[in-house]
């Protein structure tokens, strides 16, 4: 379980770094949740919000012997269910 944890860490920590690059963010204030994919191993599916953004967005990031490899946006993401915009006033 700690290990899991460790790599959704890790990958949360990669994937905040990413998206204020990728999408010019100043303010680098991101709530983000990750997914392992079923279906591959090395394949991981992060949805995540900024601040400065009015759109929930996803990322996918693929691990090569268990580091990231690359991320990849995937647009605009649904977030979890039951879960709303951090931001709401």
């Amino acid at each position: 379980m700690d290990e899991i944890v460790g790599v959704e860490q890790q990958i949360r920590t990669a994937v905040d770094s990413w998206a204020e690059g990728y999408f010019h963010l100043a303010n680098g204030e991101v709530v983000s949740f990750v997914f392992a994919d079923e279906d591959d191993m090395d394949r991981y599916i992060v949805v995540f919000a900024a601040r400065e953004m009015t759109e929930w967005q996803a990322a996918e990031v693929w691990l090569e012997n268990g580091r990231i490899a690359s991320i990849n946006s995937l647009g605009e993401g649904a977030p979890p269910d039951g879960v709303s915009w951090p931001w709401e006033e």
